[in-house]
């Protein structure tokens, strides 16, 4: 068949195949971009100071472990892996979660592919959207564990969506249900919350099993998805086998029951405030309106009940037991705003698919436009942030509004560097530095001049264990500070008085991090008959 003269020849299929192309453009060009922007501005031009946690975590890389006290060593091994090659600088700390941004944002976008039977606006805007989510973009600014996490369970989800995809054509399955383990045990090596992903996963894909069981290469796959994720969850079980279990404390300790290595909370102590705090926080996190188009979108797709399709029960059930878990969370004490972060990126293309069936067009433009113009400023204010945030918080303290809380992320170099000069005017220059708390540790371990070992006193002092009180060269205290002249970083001098009995302490001076004064004590230790590890 010949095409007509002036026509062009139209192959079968064509305009779907260029339509394909063109949206894969979209679910990959856009994440892509981004991330080189993020290592653009927040890596290179104006880069964040460390946050508490990323120092905690750049610091851990000088102990390597199978695991740690509070986290698995997924985001610490990828730090050891960036700074090697890019040195111990912001970039080679942050990469990694520039990274597991843009690689959620494509497993995201194909979720939405494929939920969506291939709607260019479904796709693109669930692309957007996921670049305009607020929690997601403050996420992928800081190397800490939840966009690790996200990162794994978003690339599981999908993977999942095509297995049952995939059993129903009668292509083999083998490679997805691999892909399922690997991605969570990924996911499971950053945060333990990705057990809740793994459960949602298993219950959405359920009534699908006879279909996946009966599929081509699904004995291998489903060995290769055990073994896997396996394989993921291995480090941390051996590491916990060997310590009586910590992390089974620490997390118990979250949720205020008993066993846990922080008080308890009765039932009957609830406050009604713990759960609005909750709901506020997954609205919140989101962006309000992105967050309550997320929020029907699982409406709409529950209320069809048995008669969903599994594109969309898969989705939803990924999200629903992290939510409803941290709901129950709720009614024993607050809970923090990143424990549900896992629940949004499914989420996404249900909110966007949910929006495009049930509004009219011109509601849609509305909804969307308001979405991106707070998307738009909210990102631009993150890359940018180290250049206008000086300014802004002075127009906002102009008028009387509150500033952005800037001192989580800047401010810990010169809080370092004044340090240093009153160790170098007390003639304390190798004096040990002693803190009342993890995060101060590792920002001054990462911050003064030759990265030293800085010791946490938490425990000493009543507070929880750290990661500190694992590593042998930072068990404090030990028989070798014995008469020890030392520097003490925080607190109180009645409460190291108490904690530590020193034979002399004196105060310094006081310095301010994060907004709030640190006092600096010079005490001579007494004796130390054992290590406190």
């Amino acid at each position: 068949m010949r095409p007509s003269p002036g026509r062009p020849y139209r192959v079968p299929g064509g305009e779907r195949l260029n339509s394909n192309v063109q949206l894969y453009k979209w679910i990959w060009g856009i994440p892509i971009g981004v991330f080189l922007l993020r290592c653009l501005f927040q890596g290179l031009i104006f880069p964040w100071e460390l946050s508490g946690d990323e120092a905690q975590y750049w610091d851990w890389t000088r102990h390597p472990a199978l695991s740690y006290y509070t986290k698995g060593p997924g985001v610490t091994w990828f730090i050891t892996a960036t700074t090697t090659l890019f040195g111990d600088n912001i970039l080679g700390i942050r990469i990694g979660s520039f990274l597991f941004h843009a690689i959620a944002g494509i497993a995201v976008g194909s979720i939405a592919l494929q939920i969506s039977g291939n709607d260019r606006k479904v796709v693109l805007t669930t692309v957007l959207a996921y670049q305009f989510l607020l929690g997601y973009q403050i996420a992928g600014s800081l190397m800490t564990v939840d966009m690790m996490m996200v990162s794994g369970w978003s690339v599981a989800t999908w993977a999942t969506i095509r297995v049952v995809q995939m059993a129903r054509s009668g292509d083999s399955v083998t490679f997805h249900l691999c892909l399922i383990g690997a991605a969570m045990g990924f996911s499971f090596l950053a945060k333990y919350t990705a057990l809740l992903g793994l459960l949602g996963l298993l219950i959405g894909v359920w009534p699908n099993k006879a279909l996946i069981k009966s599929a081509r290469g699904y004995k291998a796959g489903i060995c290769g998805a055990a073994l896997s994720f396996s394989l993921g969850m291995l480090p941390v079980i051996l590491w916990n086998a060997t310590r009586g279990w910590p992390t089974v404390e620490h997390l118990l300790g979250h949720l205020h029951v008993p066993g846990g290595d922080s008080g308890t909370t009765s039932w009957l102590e609830y406050d009604p405030l713990w759960t609005l705090q909750f709901a506020l926080q997954l609205l919140g996190l989101a962006g309000p309106i992105l967050g309550y188009l997320l929020l029907r979108g699982a409406v709409a797709a529950l209320e069809r009940g048995s008669s969903t399709k599994a594109d969309l029960r898969i989705p939803l059930w990924s999200a629903l037991p992290v939510m409803g878990f941290y709901l129950l969370v709720s009614l024993k004490g607050p809970t923090e705003g990143n424990w549900i972060v896992g629940a949004y990126a499914p989420l996404l293309p249900l909110g966007m698919l949910w929006l495009s069936q049930h509004h009219s067009l011109f509601t849609q433009k509305i909804l969307l436009l308001l979405i991106a113009i707070r998307g738009t400023l909210t990102g631009g204010l993150l890359l940018l942030l180290m250049a206008v945030a000086p300014s802004l918080n002075s127009g906002l303290q102009s008028l009387g509004l509150k500033p952005l809380p800037l001192h989580r992320v800047a401010g810990h170099s010169l809080f370092a560097e004044q340090l240093q000069q009153i160790a170098i005017d007390e003639k304390l220059e190798s004096a040990p530095i002693i803190c009342n708390y993890y995060d101060k540790t590792a920002l001054l371990a990462y911050y003064l001049p030759g990265k030293p070992t800085v010791f946490c006193a938490s425990v000493t002092l009543g507070s929880r264990p750290s990661a500190y009180d694992d590593f042998k060269e930072t068990i404090f205290p030990a028989p070798r500070f014995s008469g020890q002249t030392v520097i003490l970083v925080g607190s109180t001098i009645e409460a190291w008085q108490h904690a530590l009995a020193p034979e002399e302490i004196k105060e310094l001076g006081i310095l301010e991090q994060r907004g709030r004064p640190r006092s600096v004590f010079r005490a001579k230790l007494g004796r130390f008959e054992k290590s406190a590890g």
